[in-house]
Order: structure tokens, then sequence, then C-alpha cells
């Protein structure tokens, strides 16, 4: 294999499609996706100061009022304080007359309870969700969001720390029960309080997979500790935990498939916490998405069988940025692209293969009827394929962690053993840590070694730290290691990891229009 090989790779991971010309004998350089360019946007500013306000009690009573198979249009306007109410028709559309210009300000949570809703050009802003689980709740089946914006959504309810534990309130902006619920083409932007962004949920005795679709869509500008969250030192760990922007499931549903799809969106400056989009349950596609500047991860914290595939991610140089990471058990994680993401320490890295407290080899999986490995506690991955990524120029391309895990979010201590990876495979992935201070693959098998780990075709070009990689099926360069070792292997079939990907901007996703106030 020659060197224009990795040049390949790394050039058509980010361009697409088929190399055109003869590649460079040298690396190239990635055309770096700045948040300027990703944040270039012209489309149609919707202006606050331009809309007046309208009849909002009588704009909730037609809403409750419609019947099976109707169409609402509504006009221009502001409506205020529309508070929690619920909309039980079935087959109903509720639109903007024009797209933007219909704002639900105030408190407000729309309970679609009926089937085949459609909410089509809305605006929550000027206000916040009338309950916590959120300014839209999907209750029922095959209900859609679509072309709306929630922007800065974060007022009008009380959120002040508990006296028990000095702990804030978490309020969601987008709660999804129910089926085969879409959110398509929005824009989520500016929230800056606690609490996730969207929550897929079960509801109680709901074992069945959920079939939603989360697609099109900007995330942008999601903040942590804009209201002094982190003062209180005690309180940090817990306060800064439920920030995501998606989180598909939680702990106690996580033994069950969800089969949500997470398609074709833009993530960009979301910092809210260690997860920006979380797994908590099965059989989940997270595809072709764009992560930009995010100082956040995917996460697949529970859950087995989920597939990250065709993802752009660029950390762009940004402190804690971060990849994948991953816990328990048959996860699929193939051609992603990764670039200069900086996180460091034991939990992120542009590939984060994290350690369990589950003795996976002897058959031991989290349960609720064990003390001490209960469903919210890490489940140690297992049987996971990571083949055709690319990871470039990262503070720790791979990470193989030794991390110690806590009893739980409330209690510090310690748990007394950790399991790290078992039976995972790795094909045909590409790290490759040129520039200063980045490393190829860390880790510290002193501590907790992969079990059983299988190579195939991998490249490793850069330094790598607390590591001993096998030379059988792998291609490995060091840069530090002697003359006599520092060479290339030349795999018959080595893939170059991943190719043909698009790196989405605000045009491509999110709703048709820009709120201005």
């Amino acid at each position: 294999m020659k060197k224009s090989i990795i040049v390949t790779a790394i050039s058509l991971a980010l361009l697409g499609g088929c190399a055109a010309t003869e590649p460079s004998t040298k690396v190239a350089e990635t055309a770096t996706i700045n948040v300027a360019m990703a944040e270039k946007n012209d489309k149609t500013i919707i202006d606050s100061a331009l809309l007046q306000n309208q009849d909002a009690a009588a704009l909730k009573a037609k809403i409750q009022q419609l019947k099976d198979g109707e169409t609402l249009v509504i006009e221009p306007g502001k409506y205020e304080n529309l508070g929690k109410f619920d909309i039980k028709a079935n087959n109903v559309t509720i639109k903007a007359a024009t797209p933007g210009n219909v704002w639900f300000t105030g408190l407000v949570q729309l309970n679609l309870r009926g089937n085949n809703i459609t909410l089509d050009g809305l605006v929550f802003t000027e206000g916040g969700p009338a309950e916590r689980m959120g300014g839209v709740v999907f209750r029922g089946d095959n209900n859609t969001l679509t072309n709306s914006t929630f922007y800065f959504f974060n007022d009008d309810y009380e959120y002040l720390p508990d006296a028990k534990r000095a702990e804030y309130p978490k309020y969601l902006w987008i709660s999804l029960y129910g089926k085969h619920n879409n959110l398509i083409n929005n824009t989520f932007e500016g929230k800056h309080k606690r609490g996730t962004l969207i929550g897929v949920q079960k509801a109680k005795g709901d074992t069945t997979a959920d079939f939603h679709t989360i697609k099109g869509n900007l995330f942008y500008n999601q903040q942590h500790n804009q209201f002094n969250e982190f003062d209180n030192q005690d309180a940090v760990r817990y306060n800064g935990n439920s920030w995501e922007a998606i989180r598909l499931g939680d702990s106690k549903s996580s033994i069950y498939d969800s089969k949500t799809l997470i398609e074709g969106n833009l993530f960009l400056k979301c910092d809210g916490e260690t997860e920006l989009v979380s797994l908590k349950s099965g059989g989940n596609t997270l595809r072709g998405n764009t992560f930009i500047e995010n100082a956040s991860m995917i996460s697949m914290r529970h859950g087995k069988n989920n597939i990250v595939e065709d993802n752009v991610i660029l950390g762009n140089g940004k402190r804690m940025s971060g990849g994948i990471r991953f816990y328990d058990e048959g996860h699929i994680i193939r051609n992603n692209y990764i670039e200069r993401v900086m996180g460091t320490g034991n939990v992120r890295g542009g590939l984060a293969v994290n350690t369990g407290i589950t003795d996976v080899v002897n058959g031991e999986a989290l349960s609720d009827d064990v003390k001490g490995k209960e469903l919210n506690k890490q489940a140690t991955p297992y049987k996971v394929t990571i083949e055709n990524n690319s990871i470039i120029d990262s503070r720790q391309n791979i990470l193989y962690s030794d991390k110690t895990h806590r009893v739980s979010l409330y209690d510090n201590a310690k748990v007394t053993t950790v399991f790290a990876g078992t039976d995972l495979t790795f094909k045909n992935n590409l790290s490759y840590a040129k520039a200063s201070r980045t490393l190829a693959l860390t880790g510290n098998e002193s501590t907790a070694p992969l079990v059983n780990p299988t190579y195939e075709n991998d490249l490793y070009f850069g330094p790598v730290a607390g590591v001993e990689l096998p030379w059988d099926g792998v291609i490995y360069r060091d840069p530090k290691l002697k003359r006599a070792e520092n060479g290339l292997l030349e795999p018959t079939n080595f893939d170059g990891g991943a190719r043909g990907l698009k790196v989405l901007t605000t045009q491509d996703t999110g709703a048709s229009y820009q709120i201005k106030k």
C-alpha cells in the first residue's frame, strides 16, 4: 500500500464521490468547514416587532373544536399563554397561513392525543413550556411537527433550585410518546435551561418499538450554565446532567427497542453536556448527520444493536469537543468521519470505548433486580463492530477508556470493579494523527485492556500511548518509534475509511425562515 491511499481516504471523506485525478503523494488538507460557513443563511427573516397580538382564547377554542379531517389555517400574529390543552381530533392539520408568522408565546403545551395530526409553520418563542414535558407532547400516533421553530423558548416558567439538593428543574421542549411520530425540517435554537430538548419516552407498560423519525432539523446554540446552575459545587454533578439535544429512551426502558431514525440533521455549537445525542434504547439508527463545534458527543449510553453510520463530526479544534462513545452490546459504528475533536480525559475522544460494570464474559447483564447492577448503571461494551471510520488529527483519535464509575448520579462512591470492552471488532478504520498534541490511539492497558479484540486492515498513523497493537492485520506507524520499525505494512484490501459523506449547513436543514427578536 502506498501513502497515496491515505490521501485519498482523507480527501474523499469530506468531498464525497470518486477521485477524478491521481492523488497527491502527501497527505491532503481537508476542506475545513467553519462555523461561519455552516451558519450562512439566506432564509426569510420573521421580525417579532412586526407581529400583532391576537385572540389566543379564540384560537384555543377553534383548535379544541376541530373535527376529524379538518384543516385550521392560522392568521399571522402572536397568540399568548395558550396554556396546556389537548388536541383529540384525528387527521387534522394546523398550519400558519404564512409559515413563521404564527407565534405561540407565553406558557403553552399542545398535547397531540389524536392520530395523524400535522403542525406546520409554527413558532414557539417569548415564553416556555406550560409543563415540564414540553411545548409539544406527542401522545398519539403518526403525528408530525414540520417547518416549525423553537427559538429561545426558555422563559415564563419557574426555574429555581429545589430546597432538597439545590437541583434545577428539567424542562423539555418536545416529548415523543406514541408510535411513528415525526419531527421534520424544524429549527431548535437557543435552549439555555436544564432539560433535554427532545425526549423519546415510553408510556408505562409499553415494551414495543416507537419508530419515530427525526430528520432534516437544525439544532443550534444549546448552552448550559447560562443561569449559574453550576454555582453550587456540591450540586454540579447532577445539575450538569440532562442537557442533551436528543435522548432516545431512558434507563428503565433501555432494555426495549425504540427503532427511531435520526437522519440528516445539523448540530451546530451545542454545548449542553457530554451527551449531545443520547441513545438509551435499542435498534436505533443515527445516520447522515453533521456535527460542528459541539462540546459534546454521540453517546450510546444504554440499549443494544444501535447503528451509527455516515455521520460527519468536525470539532474544528474546539475544547471538549468529541465524537462517538459507547457502552452495551451489538452496535455497528461505521463510515463516520471525525476530525479535530479536542476532548481529553477518560470519557471524550474521536471514538471512546467505555468501561462498564458487567462481567459480560460470564453472562452478567444489568438488571433492576440486582443491587448495584441496576439498569441506570454502565453495561460493558460487547460484540461491537467498528468499521470503515476515519478519525483525523484529534486530541485522542481513539480512546480505550480506563474510567471507574460512581454508584449513582447522587452518590459519589465508586464501584469496586470495571470491565473493558470485550469481543470488539475493528475493521478498515483510519486513525491519522499528525497535528501537534494528537494521538492515534491512547489507553491504559495496565488497568483496562480490551478483552479479545480483533483487528483487520486498520491503519494507525501517529503516536500511540499505553496500548500495544498487534501487527497481524493492523497497518501501524508510530513516528516516535525507532527507524527500524517505522514503516507502513502493505495489506491487499485496505478500504481507507469513510467516503462520500455530505456536510450539512443551515441552508440544508431546519425551517425555511429565520427569527428576529
